[in-house]
């Protein structure tokens, strides 16, 4: 089930790599968003727990835009003129700075898009989650993957009648 991909305690650990495709990036991102969409679905409104999250989201972006090539406007090429570069000693044009905010954004707004329309297919185990959490303040992994399982259980036992 794909919620449990997003869901279980492993996959929040980040495993050191060295070498990411395009497509695991944007898993990362979606997956950094989708606490705070979550929160968006479930209380209709966006609270600061989620600020972290954000915050690494669109660091992996801006480098996957300035630093690794993958840029649909700045292409690879350029890329090489971002490396080792910080925000204050750009040596490109503000039409450049203005295509990489404009992509940073729509690969933001892809990955938000991505945790939304996962998270709404299985709106039912974010709700039973936040439902627990409102009793108990913290879940640890196993009672995370309990509330899944019961989910799922439901959902199966619903297709076979």
């Amino acid at each position: 089930m794909a919620w449990r991909r997003w869901a279980t305690p492993c996959n929040c650990r980040w495993r050191k790599k060295f070498l990411s495709t395009e497509n695991e990036l944007k898993d990362q991102i979606a997956i950094l968003l989708g606490g705070r969409v979550a929160e968006e679905i479930i209380f209709g409104d966006i609270v600061s727990g989620a600020s972290k999250d954000l915050e690494r989201a669109l660091e992996i972006v801006r480098n996957m835009v300035t630093g690794l090539g993958m840029s649909n406007e700045t292409g690879a090429a350029r890329a090489l003129q971002f490396l080792g570069q910080s925000t204050e000693e750009r040596n490109y044009s503000e039409e450049t700075a203005q295509l990489i905010d404009v992509e940073v954004s729509t690969r933001v707004e892809e990955g938000r898009q991505r945790a939304m329309e996962i998270l709404n297919q299985q709106r039912a185990i974010p709700e039973d989650l936040a439902h627990a959490l409102e009793e108990k303040e913290m879940l640890d992994g196993e009672e995370v993957e309990a509330i899944i399982r019961r989910r799922e259980e439901t959902a199966h036992q619903r297709q076979e009648n």
